[in-house]
Parts: structure tokens; C-alpha cells; sequence
């Protein structure tokens, strides 16, 4: 089947106009002027389309945003390549944040205008906000967003589809000092990002007080709905007694697909007339990760709930029946207060539950115990289902839930305790595919149509193969999924 893309009508004469093919106008530069995207083929506005629809930038490449001088400041754009695939528009939307979309358009695979407010398919006259959102005139679909990771050199890697949003805290926990004929401690802010693709908004935090204790005593301000955001945290001493006070800081925001992250805050009250005394902030630890990785690290805060001083800190681990070996902790002193470091390490462990005690001694006092709880998934896309509100009852479909093997994944409930899933690549040129009505899917580029099953339908004006089937693991009750 050929793959020549034909306007719908044929264009004007435009006397003295140059034909313009798009894309092999972009594909001799890897950086690419705003200025030439931003020139229309002729007055008209409408040329013929490209022989063969771009592909997507599946395949990360490497820009480096400091020689690029748009990118030097937040709302600077440019536009790269890399190939022969669609160009990409970069666009820096914080201190260390960027965004980027692919620029051929959904509906026929031309290369659309970039604009000061937004784009300009100059084919059929789609329109697109700066975000890439569909706005008028040829009906379509949205901008296709291209994933962008800042790696650890500073780099950018772009390419691929990009992972929903999830969220990121700077810290999961926070641990607040003070003595009891002292002053309110200073207060503590966390960042709060968006670690996975997209766009990470409502974001809402909720407080729970330890049961039986005191409460009132924290205070916390979330300074936008939209990350990256700021958490800042106060604690008020009031007329706590000496103890050790805990809460539970509580993060959501919508859609993301790592449910809600949690905060440990604690509020040491010392006695100054009483003997030193060591104090952890937490008494256990639980850590998942799927088959082959390692989770982040983990912290807790060492503290003396006394006067005096506690010093001789030390760390040692007890492992539990199963492996040995997987568990690293580190103290970054050893005098209190200090931060106790605990981190997963072995990424050979089988599918399982494991478990640990690490044993913090210090000298002279009574030590304290730490127990550690690993548990190791099978490898694949987690997917928790509270982020996806579609997939509460059956039939609900959910889109680009993440990524396996680099491409998009849809999910559909197919019964109380019965969930598959779908590649949305469209088998028949690569474009992703779209969810219809919450019942169905639909490819923007030739409009082949797919039913919850993945099928291709005989009515679909594409005729092509039918969706990838996922393999999808789930325990009747659980909380997620996972798909491979």
C-alpha cells in the first residue's frame, strides 16, 4: 500500500509560490530556525501535504540546552531533529524543567508553523495552542508530546512517548527540633515535581496527626495546584511537653500514576534537665520496586530526645529469612542529630517480600530498631488504579497510563477482577492512537478505528492489523496492575 498523503483538495494556483516539501526542508539540520518554520509555502495557506507522514522521534537524541541560546531562558523555544523524524519544538517552562512536541501535525502529517501563541498547520489550518492542545478549524487531534529527560550532565535526551505524570517529593520526610524553654523551630519547605511526563496539576495535601497524641502543632502551605510546586512546613511548640510528635503529610494531584505520596514529619521536644536519649523519626520502612530495579532511598533522622549529647552513632543490619546483602545504610555522622541513609540495593532479587532490622546504637544509651520491608514485583508497567478513574467500573478504558517497550499503553476493565491492555501504536504507520469516548480508540493520522478489544473494525476507514495485546497481572482486590 503506498504511503503518499494527498490533500483532501486540491490547492489554489498561487503564481510565483515555490512548492515546498516540509520535511525534506527540515531534515538537513538538527537545530532549526523559528523564523523559517514560522514562513507559510504561499498566500493561499494551503500546499500539498508531505509524500510520507514523518515519523515520531521514538528514539531518544541528545541536545545540550546550553549551546542552544533560546533555551538559556524560561519561555525560550526551539526547534531540533533528529533524521529523518517529525521535528521536535523544545521549550523550557522552568529552572530545570522542559517540555517538548512533535510538529507534524495529527491530521495529515504536515509540518505545522510555529507561532508567537501557539500553531499553524498551513495544509488544512488546524490550529494548536502553545501547549500543543487543539484549538479550530481542521478537525484533529492534539500536538503528540515528546518525552524529555535532564540528565544528571545537564543534557536533555528527547524522544519517545512520554510516561504520565507522577509525583516527585524532594524529601519524604522532615524532622523538626526544639527544647522546651526554646523557640519555634525555623520552618522547612520540600519540592514538590512532576517525575514522569506531561502535565502534573490539583495538586492537594492533607494532614493526619500520630493517634493519641497531640495535634495542632504543624502547619502546612502548598504555594501552587501545579508543579513544581512548594510544600512548606512549621511546626509551633505551644505547650507540648517533652516528647517525640508525629504526622503524616499526605500529596495527591490528578492523574498521577503513582497515587498518593506520603511525608513523615516529626517534632522532637527536648527536656534539656533530663539524660540524653536517642530518637528515630521512623520505626519502620516499606519499599516496592518492580522485578530488576532498585527503589530510591529513604531516610531517617536521628535525634537526641534529651540533654547531653548522644555520639558513637553506628548502624548494623539483621536480615530477615531469604536473601542477604540487599540493604545499604549510611550514617552522614555520628553525633546527633544526623541522617540515617537506607537504600535497596540488589537488583537480582526474585518476585517477593523481604525483610530487614537495622540497629542503630549509640554510646551508652539504649539503641533503636528500624524494621525494613522490600517487596519486589514482577518486572512490567505499574499501574495504580485510583490514578485512573475510568478503570472503577467495567468497561472504562484509560490511555496512556505508561510506557513498555517504549510505547504507550492502554488499559480497559473488562470485568469486576479482569483488566487488558493494548500497545497504541497503530500497526499500520506507527502514529499513537487516541481514546474515543472513553469506549473505543481511533489513530489520528488515517482514522483506522479499534473497539475496547483491540480489534480493528470492519467500518475502521483504515484497514490494518489489530492492537498489540499486553499481558496484564492482577490480584482480585489489589490496588494495581501490572502490565509487560
Amino acid at each position: 500500500m503506498s504511503s503518499e498523503i494527498r490533500p483532501e483538495h486540491p490547492a489554489p494556483s498561487c503564481a510565483g509560490c515555490a512548492r515546498v516539501d516540509r520535511r525534506q526542508f527540515l531534515a538537513s539540520a538538527s537545530v532549526l530556525s523559528l523564523g523559517a518554520l514560522a514562513t507559510a509555502a504561499c498566500g493561499d495557506g494551503v500546499f500539498s501535504g508531505p509524500e510520507t507522514v514523518p515519523a515520531f522521534p521514538s528514539t531518544p537524541f541528545t541536545l545540550d540546552p546550553r549551546t542552544v541560546t533560546a533555551l538559556q531562558q524560561v519561555g525560550g523555544r526551539t526547534v531540533v531533529q533528529n533524521g529523518t523524524t517529525s521535528p521536535v519544538l523544545v521549550e523550557r517552562v522552568g529552572a530545570s524543567q522542559y517540555r517538548a512536541l512533535s510538529l507534524a501535525c495529527p491530521h495529515r502529517g504536515t509540518i505545522v508553523n510555529v507561532q508567537a501563541d501557539g500553531f499553524l498547520c498551513p495544509n488544512h489550518g488546524a490550529r494548536f495552542a502553545a501547549d500543543g492542545t487543539w484549538l479550530g478549524g481542521q478537525e484533529t487531534v492534539d500536538l503528540a508530546p515528546v518525552a524529555v529527560r535532564v540528565n544528571p550532565d545537564g543534557t536533555l535526551s528527547i524522544g519517545g512517548a512520554p510516561p504520565p505524570p507522577a509525583i516527585g517529593l524532594g524529601a519524604t520526610s522532615a524532622v523538626f527540633v526544639t527544647t522546651t524553654t526554646g523557640n519555634n523551630p525555623a520552618g522547612q519547605t520540600i519540592a514538590i515535581s512532576n517525575a514522569g511526563g506531561g502535565s502534573l496539576g490539583g495538586l492537594q495535601v492533607g494532614l493526619a496527626y500520630a493517634p493519641n497524641q497531640r495535634s495542632g502543632w504543624l502547619s502546612v502551605q502548598l504555594n501552587q495546584a501545579t508543579a513544581p510546586a512548594l510544600l512548606t512546613l512549621g511546626a509551633s511548640k505551644g505547650t507540648l511537653p517533652a516528647g517525640i510528635y508525629n504526622a503524616t503529610v499526605t500529596v495527591n494531584a490528578t492523574g498521577a500514576t503513582n497515587g498518593a505520596q506520603t511525608i513523615a514529619v516529626s517534632f522532637l521536644v527536648q527536656d534539656p534537665t533530663t539524660p540524653a536519649s536517642l530518637q528515630l523519626s521512623a520505626t519502620a520502612l516499606a519499599f516496592s520496586a518492580p522485578l530488576g530495579t532498585a527503589p530510591a532511598a529513604q531516610t531517617v533522622q536521628c535525634s537526641n530526645a534529651g540533654g547531653g549529647n548522644v555520639t558513637g552513632l553506628a548502624a548494623q543490619v539483621a536480615y530477615g529469612a531469604g536473601a542477604t546483602g540487599w540493604l545499604s545504610v549510611t550514617l552522614n555522622q555520628t553525633t546527633a542529630p544526623a541522617i540515617l541513609t537506607v537504600r535497596p540495593t540488589s537488583t537480582s532479587l526474585s518476585p517477593g517480600t523481604y525483610t530487614a532490622t537495622v540497629t542503630i546504637s549509640a554510646t551508652g544509651l539504649a539503641p533503636r530498631t528500624l524494621a525494613i520491608a522490600l517487596t519486589v514485583t514482577p518486572g512490567g508497567l505499574v499501574v495504580n488504579l485510583a490514578a485512573w478513574p475510568a478503570l472503577a467500573n467495567v468497561g472504562g478504558v484509560a490511555g496512556s497510563v505508561g510506557n513498555v517497550n517504549g510505547g504507550p499503553v492502554a488499559v480497559v476493565r473488562t470485568g469486576t477482577s479482569s483488566f487488558s491492555a493494548f500497545s497504541m501504536v497503530c500497526p499500520h504507520a506507527g502514529t499513537t492512537i487516541n481514546v474515543v469516548n472513553g469506549a473505543s480508540f481511533r489513530c489520528p493520522n488515517h482514522g483506522a478505528l479499534f473497539n475496547a478489544s483491540g480489534d480493528n473494525l470492519p467500518n475502521s476507514p483504515q484497514r490494518t492489523d489489530d492492537l498489540t495485546r499486553l499481558t496484564v497481572s492482577y490480584t482480585p482486590g489489589a490496588s494495581t496492575l501490572i502490565v509487560t
